[in-house]
């Protein structure tokens, strides 16, 4: 037994998964894909002469079948499985849709306009290229670096920004240098002034430029693995759960309270939920078909080209950065609690070989002391305590931590939070005293004269740059059933009639507004125009009449204050709005587009909705914007406090009550 387990754990934590590491688990046509399907899209790619020493699998996703079918399919009925694998060899990229199921090849084509994801391999291939080129062995010598040991250069995908050298459609990374002597960290490194942009087929460096040296500020050495002692009149805090989960997972169908759910997890863009539904007394009802994080987009706003040109489209340009796709494995007791579930994922490597993670995701219950609903009155209190289920996993890109949790709650609301943190990525800037001048590296004027800043100290000599984030979800609601409209209901001010005896003359009062093309969704917040966001099913009526639909709720959010015109805006065009509707269609996955890799603007949301289509009832999907503006703070640093943002997706005329009345009295 010892000889064996230690076998297992063997296979948990190497790099290379055969495919009898995990047996077959393909209950559902969403399921994701096992070690055997990966497996097998490998040698029907071998057979077809498309796999040689040199070629790298820059992405192999799980191809979803068609709705219709999936909406169609029974317990028993055949499973059509099929894999999207775009590769990259010699310069040029290809995309190619395996039948894993009839294990052939259905298509292969070489891509033209846009290009492969980068990959790690690739990353690294050109590190010790830039590292050495005689400007760079130069521009460090100035700095007083010239152990190259110490040194690392690197090159990330240099968004498309009409450069001379992007004309012609060399794939390109840019970058710069960091100097780790000394430090347990690399993110307070950079070393200041170096900018160059790459020609990654060629591994050299086309254009080069030193803005000039900047002082490097001591390590922060901001990882700290200890942690220190607890303050002072700390007493524990123990949580358990020792009768084990309230949930059940029956062949991938996850049962908790009313909610029935699928998932899976996704190399690109984390946790997919699918086939959300509630039980109704005894009816299951649809909620949503799909929903998942599609896109993330970080941009950076400092005038040095150093630093603007960090513009990051995270999903779809790093989830093969770092060989295990977009999230990361779980840290027990700190990402979860101690007695969630965790759950194994099944990516893969640049080789096209599956490579297994454990604790990729977490599920767990937790009651923290607030109310479902509570009243009082002369007779007393009367009130349910509430719990929830959380499915969370971490997305690591880069130096950010970002904490994506689908919550569902008793009374019907899933709630999609996304908690950020990790390290700031900083500049080096030139010394100055708190009460001394500001430097010209966080501080200018506009063309008014008024001054404007551009990043805050965070330490002596550590600029905190400016930055946004932006998080678009994919939410496929299928309000009882994929048939839905979306009605943006207005609420206006409303003339009371002057032979009201009221001494009031103006109230508010929601205006239904049916929302006929996506070319009139797109939506944004606006206090002053409050605008309620329902997704309504036109076959389905509540007991009062109304059609039984499901709200987008907002948090707190923000918009992009770029410009259209800007290229990195009009990359990343879907952050100009908190919404868009736009119809189904099985093509339309990634808010930016599937090749984001130096991408223009040609895919991606803005591009679809001037399609104009129809979005009355029919099949619709919805797309939400999280945002929120980044000015750093000493407090964000050297580890920045986990911040959270939220939208709800709650029921309204769904239930003809609270679902919540009868809950019990413990939670």
């Amino acid at each position: 037994m010892g000889h064996r387990l230690s076998v297992v754990l063997s296979f948990f934590f190497c790099s290379l998964v055969s495919s009898f590491a995990l047996p077959p688990s393909v209950h559902h046509p969403l399921d994701a894909l096992t070690p055997d399907e990966y497996w097998t899209a490998y040698r029907v790619l071998r057979a077809a002469g498309h796999v040689e020493e040199s070629t790298a699998f820059a992405s192999v996703l799980f191809h979803e079948p068609p709705k219709d079918q999936v909406l169609a399919w029974k317990t028993g009925d055949p499973i059509s499985r099929k894999a999207d694998v775009v590769l990259f060899d010699k310069g040029h990229s290809y995309a190619a849709l395996v039948d894993i199921s009839g294990e052939k090849l259905e298509s292969f084509t070489e891509l033209k306009g846009v290009q492969a994801p980068f990959t790690d391999d690739e990353r690294h291939g050109v590190e010790d290229a830039i590292k050495h080129d005689p400007r760079v062995v130069e521009a460090l010598k100035k700095r007083g670096i010239t152990d190259l040991k110490v040194v690392t250069c690197y090159a990330v995908p240099a968004g498309f920004v009409d450069l001379p050298e992007q004309k012609d459609g060399k794939r390109l990374g840019w970058g710069g240098c960091m100097d780790a002597e000394g430090a347990t960290g690399m993110w307070d490194r950079e070393i200041g002034g170096i900018f160059f942009t790459v020609d990654m087929n060629a591994k050299k460096i086309i254009r080069f430029n030193d803005y000039g040296a900047v002082p490097m500020p001591p390590p922060s050495n901001n990882y700290d693995a200890d942690g220190g002692p607890a303050l002072p009149g700390t007493q524990p805090i123990i949580v358990s759960q020792p009768g084990g989960p309230s949930f059940t997972i029956k062949d991938g169908e996850v049962s908790w309270q009313n909610w029935r759910f699928r998932f899976r997890l996704d190399p690109r863009i984390g946790t997919v939920i699918n086939l959300a539904s509630i039980n109704d007394g005894g009816k299951l009802r649809s909620v949503m078909y799909e929903g998942s994080l599609s896109e993330l987009y970080v941009p950076y706003q400092d005038p040095e080209e150093t630093w603007n040109s960090h513009v990051f489209i995270d999903a779809g340009e790093y989830f093969t950065y770092d060989g295990i796709g977009t999230i990361k494995p779980l840290l027990a007791g700190v990402d979860c609690p101690s007695y969630a579930s965790f759950f194994s994922g099944v990516f893969y490597n640049t080789s096209g070989h599956p490579v297994l993670r454990p604790q990729m995701a977490c599920m767990f219950e937790r009651t923290i002391g607030d109310p479902a609903w509570r009243h009082g009155d002369e007779a007393g209190v009367s009130g349910r305590p509430s719990r929830e289920l959380v499915l969370r996993t971490v997305a690591v890109v880069g130096n950010y931590d970002y904490l994506l949790d689908w919550r569902f709650e008793q009374t019907g609301t899933i709630r999609v939070a996304v908690g950020a943190t990790g390290v700031l990525e900083v500049k080096p800037v030139k010394e100055k005293t708190v009460d001394g001048p500001m430097s010209d590296d966080l501080m200018a004027k506009d063309e008014k004269g008024n001054p404007v800043e551009f990043g805050q100290l965070v330490a002596p000599g550590v600029d905190g740059v400016d930055h946004d984030h932006f998080f678009s979800f994919r939410l496929d609601l299928d309000v009882d059933g994929p048939k839905n409209s979306f009605m943006a209901d207005k609420l206006v001010q409303y003339q009371l009639p002057k032979d009201n005896p009221s001494p009031r003359r103006v109230i508010w009062a929601m205006q239904p507004t049916m929302v006929k093309t996506e070319g009139d969704a797109m939506q944004d917040l606006d206090l002053h125009h409050p605008t309620m966001w329902r997704f309504v099913s036109q076959d389905m009526h509540d007991p009062y009449g109304y059609p039984t639909s499901f709200e987008i709720m907002p948090g707190e959010t923000a918009a992009s204050l770029l410009p259209d015109s800007e290229w990195p805006q009009r990359r990343a065009g879907f952050s100009s709005h908190q919404l868009w509707v736009t119809p189904y269609d099985p093509s339309e996955f990634y808010a930016a587009g599937t090749y984001v890799a130096n991408s223009k603007d040609k895919d991606g949301l803005p591009a679809w909705v001037k399609q104009n289509r129809s979005i009355e009832n029919t099949d619709i999907v919805a797309w939400y914007t999280v945002g929120f503006h980044h000015v750093p703070r000493p407090e964000d640093w050297p580890q920045m406090p986990v911040m959270w943002h939220d939208f709800d997706i709650r029921p309204f005329h769904f239930f003809p009550k609270n679902p919540g009345m009868d809950l019990p009295m413990t939670p």
